[in-house]
């Protein structure tokens, strides 16, 4: 019987001293992944992945890049992607109503060194950055190491990207042109435009400014100081559509431009509504329309609309090209 008890006594001490052995706690799985591969990343341009599915893993975890890779070659390239460059990064809020002038964005950000590729460290998700500008095209993947309460693992090759070229602009909408009766602009003609209408060059990277022209069919130019106009909102709102000038930070004009200066890209960062597009009205004691309209002279204001996006500083020039109009001097 003591004996007995002895033995009760002994199994009862180990089952106190394993219960007090501290276990593991949480899950880290060694089938974490992203679910779209290779993650693709426009050279020059802001974007973000998805994050990474944890397969259940416990968190929060800590995410870590360890080394990137050229997907063709093999080779390690992780001294060029970890190579910081300036940059700004926003502390406040941007907002184009309020912030008109370069003294109040730059109230609104901070000079900082930013690699241009990066991964979250709390969720994993791939974050590129203009600086982007600065690698190389090509294919690539990575390896992370994830630690969570339940330890830490390395998962080799567990990321694809491809950074790819893209243009440092956009049109996003083909031009168009609308001639309206003066007096009563609900009649309307509709002139066919397409992207030949609208031809942009870079044409350096000295200042950021957008330099547009507006030119008739045989590449005569328009005086913006006394032949274009802002174009009135239609019906019985008071008002003017947009034009580039509500978005940038100072406009000039001249015989043959106007000059827009911005100091955000992408430009414009965002809608002040109806897209990323500019109105503009030519009168019609300026316009000749082709006989093929049959538009009498001056009975006709000519309304061009153009679309346009700048994703990488620098100066542009958009050149708007209105078919079947000839300018007429006054």
């Amino acid at each position: 019987m003591e004996k007995i008890s002895l033995n009760l006594v002994i199994a009862l001490f180990l089952l106190v001293v394993i219960g007090c052995k501290k276990l593991p706690d949480g899950h880290l799985s060694s089938l974490i992944r992203y679910e779209v591969q290779p993650f693709q990343i426009q050279q020059g341009r802001t974007d973000v992945s998805s994050s990474l599915n944890s397969e259940g893993s416990s968190k929060p975890f800590t995410v870590k890049l360890l080394n990137i890779y050229d997907r063709e070659t093999g080779q390690n390239v992780t001294d060029i992607f970890s190579a910081a460059y300036p940059t700004k990064i926003w502390t406040a809020l941007y907002n184009p109503k309020i912030d008109t002038t370069l003294e109040m964005i730059n109230a609104k950000r901070t000079d900082v060194m930013l690699p241009a590729i990066a991964i979250n460290a709390m969720s994993g998700q791939i974050e590129a950055n203009p600086l982007t500008e600065n690698l190389p095209l090509g294919k690539y993947k990575f390896d992370l190491e994830i630690e969570n309460s339940a330890g830490r693992r390395i998962y080799p090759n567990i990321g694809e990207f491809d950074l790819i070229a893209a243009p440092t602009f956009e049109i996003p909408l083909v031009r168009s042109t609308v001639a309206m009766k003066v007096g009563n602009e609900s009649v309307t003609t509709t002139i066919p435009s397409n992207n030949t209408h609208i031809q942009v060059t870079r044409v350096g990277n000295q200042e950021d400014k957008i330099i547009v022209r507006f030119l008739d069919k045989n590449g005569a130019v328009f005086d913006p100081r006394t032949e274009i106009q802002r174009r009135p909102i239609g019906g019985i709102s008071v008002g003017f559509l947009q034009t580039m000038q509500d978005y940038s930070l100072s406009t000039s004009v001249s015989a043959d431009r106007f000059e827009f200066i911005y100091a955000v890209v992408p430009f414009p960062l965002e809608s002040l509504g109806n897209g990323f597009n500019y109105y503009y009205r030519i009168p019609a004691q300026f316009v000749e329309y082709d006989a093929s309209l049959n538009l009498p002279y001056n009975t006709y204001s000519c309304n061009a609309r153009f679309s346009f996006r700048v994703f990488s500083p620098g100066t542009y020039q958009v050149d708007v090209i209105i078919p079947q109009v000839t300018r007429r001097a006054p």
